[in-house]
């Protein structure tokens, strides 16, 4: 019977709290994109200039509602005006990590939700579009696995974070890009065993296709956020800038 270490799994998840620091000087605003109809979270530095390019990150959130998209935003936005970066937290389907396995019809939403929130967002904004990182905690590797290689001509940075792997999903859906996003999988020394063995899989899965780039456990974590890691990963790899938007001036 798998339904111990299912409620096992559940509880676990209960207890990923969020725990970065939450006093930013400008509050992140919740938007629904008028193509699809979906709510987004966004978090845009105080800093932030037309005149001045920004890398973007995008955070798929994992198993409502032990992981919704409000979590990501309250998670990445401290990082997100420390090292100037634009932060993006849609609200995603077919991310359950524990009875689920990323199905494709999910995958295919979630890539349309994701890729029409960057249309929508570098007219807004000015975007560094080489510099694009997609990344995902728990059940939200489902999404950030499947879009990020479906989109590698998009996604600068690929990195899995605790995160639920599906190879059979993934297989055959995506065509490799050069270059290649730089991507990362890690997870918690005491993360529940279903993340620890996909963890392993999915790690495996890019090895054997010469893709990974770095893998990390972190010692003595569980189920826990350290999008810090991610972060770091996402500044040691970025390329040169890209802009959406043409300014001459400082607006």
């Amino acid at each position: 019977m798998r339904i111990m270490p299912l409620i096992m799994i559940a509880l676990t998840l209960c207890s990923c709290a969020v725990t970065q620091p939450q006093n930013t000087p400008v509050s992140e605003t919740l938007e629904r994109d008028p193509a699809t109809g979906q709510e987004f979270w966004l978090y845009v530095p105080s800093t932030y200039r037309h005149s001045k390019a920004l890398p973007v990150i995008i955070s798929c959130h994992g198993t409502p509602p032990y992981d919704v998209a409000n979590h990501h935003i309250r998670e990445w936005k401290y990082l997100g005006e420390k090292n100037e970066c634009i932060i993006i937290a849609p609200t995603l389907i077919a991310t359950d990590g524990i009875f689920g396995d990323g199905p494709i019809v999910g995958m295919l939403s979630n890539e349309k939700t994701i890729m029409s929130i960057l249309s929508l967002l570098q007219y807004r904004y000015n975007i560094d579009r080489a510099n694009i990182m997609i990344t995902g905690f728990s059940g939200g590797g489902f999404p950030t696995y499947w879009v990020g290689m479906r989109r590698s001509d998009v996604f600068s940075v690929i990195v899995a974070r605790n995160c639920n792997f599906s190879r059979a999903n993934l297989d055959s859906w995506y065509t490799p890009t050069a270059p290649s996003p730089a991507i990362m999988v890690y997870y918690g020394q005491h993360d529940p065993g279903t993340i620890i063995d996909q963890s392993k899989k999915a790690i495996k899965y890019f090895e054997e296709r010469r893709l990974l780039t770095k893998n990390k456990i972190i010692p003595g974590a569980g189920h826990e956020r350290h999008p810090e890691v991610a972060m770091e990963f996402f500044m040691k790899n970025l390329r040169p800038t890209k802009p959406s938007l043409t300014i001459n001036n400082d607006q």
